[in-house]
């Protein structure tokens, strides 16, 4: 892959650039004196009724703490990332930038360059929801499991790209690995007069790798077919803060200024997952896997009704780095 990198005071229009061949990077494992390595991976936390989430990558910049000029990393004509995060649920991910050597130290904020503009009826060609595959040469774009195409366009995302705001270290001759972990159950307003556009406001967390643990367990059947359970609500599990009780979810509404930030609520959950049934031998269990929870204590409910959430109690959850902790709801058929 051809990785165009340079420092920059412009703007994204005005980029001169420098050609560096390598495979998602610099093409080198082993950094030069006074560099490190950054690594950048995409995962999504799940969405009902949608068959793909297909997100266009077309670079990443990075702003050094004690620097004006944020650092570039464009990707080469034709070789944008698209990634279908609907494929990289839970505890998986998806490189974007592999092995790119940057200089050493601590940066502010990295921006993701998403081609997602209005009216570019990306998608229109995707006739498939079965096939995970993405268009490689359209924009960002959402298909529904009935074959509905929405093209995703972020408010001002040509100008500004999506900024991430962390604190984020690349040690000298050593790797920085990172994860921005996207929510897209609050990341779109589809108004009904703005079709086949849908706005795309994502909620997105950076994550460290070396910070982060995995969440994962089992739903009982009779919880999932519960009246509860209907064609309007999905059956997800909920993760909030420790000391949060688990309370109904404030989606946004459908009419509101699309150029403001989202702004969370403290008594949002911090992350959910979608619990589907997967194959298990001979049979057919419903589970769930949450990624890249920053370590800690935890409140973990089970509910197919977001907006009143039903059953109000949590069961505490403890994410250690680098563990897998296991929350099971309901009464689960024993092993032999």
């Amino acid at each position: 892959m051809n990785i165009i990198r340079k420092r920059s005071c412009f703007g994204l229009v005005a980029l001169a650039a420098i050609t560096l061949t390598g495979c998602g990077g610099s093409g080198s494992n082993s950094p030069e004196e006074g560099m490190g390595v950054f690594n950048l991976s995409v995962s999504d936390g799940g969405i009902e009724d949608a068959a793909k989430v297909c997100i266009k990558f077309d670079g990443v910049q990075l702003k050094k703490a004690d620097e004006d000029a944020p650092i570039d990393i464009i990707f080469g004509e034709n070789e944008s990332q698209v990634v279908n995060l609907l494929a990289n649920q839970g505890a998986n991910s998806q490189p974007i930038i592999t092995n790119e050597q940057v200089p050493a130290g601590n940066y502010e904020w990295i921006r993701l360059m998403v081609d997602a503009s209005k009216g570019n009826n990306a998608g229109l060609g995707d006739a498939d929801p079965t096939d995970p595959a993405c268009l490689a040469d359209d924009g960002s774009y959402l298909l529904t499991e009935t074959g509905m195409h929405y093209s995703l366009f972020i408010p001002s995302g040509d100008q500004s790209g999506l900024k991430l705001i962390k604190d984020i270290n690349i040690p000298v001759n050593a790797s920085g690995d990172y994860t921005a972990e996207w929510d897209l159950g609050k990341s779109f307003i589809a108004p009904p007069g703005l079709a086949p556009d849908a706005i795309m406001k994502p909620v997105v967390k950076l994550v460290a790798n070396n910070e982060v643990g995995t969440l994962v367990g089992q739903v009982a059947d009779n919880l999932v077919l519960a009246d509860s359970c209907d064609d309007t609500f999905a059956p997800k599990v909920y993760v909030f803060d420790d000391g949060v009780t688990p309370n109904p979810i404030d989606y946004p509404p459908e009419v509101e200024d699309p150029a403001m930030p989202f702004v969370p609520d403290p008594n949002d959950p911090v992350a959910t997952g979608l619990v589907e049934q997967q194959m298990d031998n001979d049979t057919m269990p419903y589970r769930y896997s949450i990624g890249f929870l920053l370590a800690g204590d935890y409140e973990v409910a089970f509910t197919c009704d977001g907006e009143t959430f039903v059953p109000e109690l949590g069961e505490a959850a403890t994410i250690a780095i680098g563990a897998v902790e296991e929350i099971n709801f309901g009464d689960l058929p024993t092993t032999e």
